[in-house]
């Protein structure tokens, strides 16, 4: 079982930190990443993969993978990782049991935290505390190439694919059917 965090970046372990809001197959870039020698899964993995930056230079390059938000709060929830993420991304703790209830009152604009996260990203870029890329889901393996030689990184991309979402999906809560409605408007722009 992981702790419960906040975790730092184990930069020694690192080529690249690739972090996500979740629901957008960061998993699966870096599968494709850590295939082709670049180390992007610390042993924290899990306890980093959606932290905000912490304010101070990490020292390794930074992609942020985001977008689809809607389909990527309906991917977590089906898969019973919303709640973990979104205590991940406003607190930088693993706390699967705080109930999304909380979440709603405490962040009633903001209640995954994808604002607080992709802020703290676009803060650290506009400051050029790290040397942060976003990456809007869904992707191209062209922008997603172009992405990482932005961060210094020339990797084959071609036997890499985004599969197609499953559609399959109803809300099991009304916290999730509020917070679709939360940011049913939402869009960031870096």
């Amino acid at each position: 079982m992981l702790p419960l965090g906040p975790a730092q970046v184990l930069v020694d372990q690192i080529d690249i930190w690739v972090v996500s809001h979740g629901g957008v197959a960061s998993n699966a870039l870096c599968d494709h990443l850590e295939n082709n020698s670049v180390r992007c899964r610390p042993d924290n993995y899990g306890l980093i993969c959606h932290k905000q930056h912490p304010g101070e230079s990490v020292g390794k390059p930074i992609l942020v993978i985001h977008g689809d938000y809607l389909n990527a709060i309906r991917s977590m929830d089906r898969r019973d990782f919303l709640t973990v993420n979104a205590a991940k991304m406003c607190f930088g703790l693993n706390a699967s049991e705080i109930p999304l209830s909380r979440f709603l009152q405490t962040f009633p604009d903001d209640p995954i935290g994808f604002s607080m996260f992709l802020n703290s990203f676009l803060d650290a870029k506009k400051s050029e505390q790290d040397n942060v890329v976003f990456l809007r889901y869904p992707y191209s393996n062209q922008e997603a190439s172009h992405a990482l030689e932005q961060l210094g990184f020339n990797i084959d991309l071609s036997g890499f694919q985004l599969r197609e979402r499953k559609k399959k999906f109803s809300p099991r809560t009304k916290d999730v059917k509020k917070i679709l409605e939360i940011y049913s408007e939402f869009n960031f722009e870096e």
